[in-house]
């Protein structure tokens, strides 16, 4: 069976007025340093060019100083689309971002005894990624190869907040984990049994502004097998 990073709370979220965060099309950024896979384990999706990551924006802002994240050889992210040309959003998005890799990193560990979940994520959003951390982990697994996160759409504020300010925003993606499998920790081996439909993934999630200039997760929901996720 194929592996996944996929997780979510009780309900599905309903976003409603939400405008794109996507940039022009062809740039990307990836939200951390991942690891390039060996020539032969290699995803077969193009490269992405190289562009400012996130990370390296946050730090010019005089932003609290974001965790370093380096994903095994073998775990590779992309991030297409990620940036909105508007330095709050961008923002918003990057660390929105960094929540999906800490998920992978952790599980790459083999635990959740990282500070950089409780970085990015809080509440309920919090309680389910390291429930879901501990369930990959406690089956012996972590994950090997490629997941690409695609189609952001971005509305700040959160137009479901009752009193929407300026630290809310409601960001959905989605996530194509045709090419992300499942590893036997202990011997190495990978089981590329083909994904289907189950690996195009829809996400919602709702973001908060910390007092320390994170853009943390609180909720956040996820659909399996959406046809809009699968191009």
């Amino acid at each position: 069976m194929r592996g996944t990073a996929a997780f979510g709370v009780a309900a599905a979220l309903s976003l409603t007025g939400c405008g794109s965060g996507a940039t022009d099309e062809g740039e990307r950024a990836a939200p951390a340093r991942s690891g390039t896979p060996a020539p032969s384990d290699r995803p077969s999706a193009p490269a992405a060019p190289a562009t400012v990551t996130p990370a390296e924006d946050a730090a010019g802002t005089g932003a609290t100083a974001r965790p370093d994240l380096t994903l095994p050889a073998g775990l590779v992210e992309r991030f297409e689309l990620w940036r909105a040309h508007d330095p709050d959003r961008d923002r918003a998005m990057a660390d929105a971002g960094h929540a999906q890799t800490v998920v992978l990193d952790a599980i790459a560990r083999g635990g959740t005894d990282t500070d950089a979940l409780a970085f990015y994520f809080t509440g309920r959003a919090l309680s389910a990624a390291k429930a879901h951390v501990r369930g990959v982990a406690g089956a012996g697994e972590s994950r090997s190869g490629f997941v690409r996160y695609h189609r952001p759409e971005l509305a700040m504020p959160d137009p479901r907040v009752d009193a929407p300010g300026k630290g809310t925003a409601a960001l959905s993606f989605c996530a194509d984990e045709s090419e992300l499998f499942r590893e036997d920790r202990a011997t190495g081996a990978v089981d590329r049994t083909p994904a289907g439909a189950d690996a195009q993934i829809h996400y919602e999630t709702r973001l908060r502004l910390s007092d320390t200039g994170v853009w943390q997760t609180y909720e956040l929901a996820t659909r399996r097998g959406v046809d809009t996720c699968a191009s």
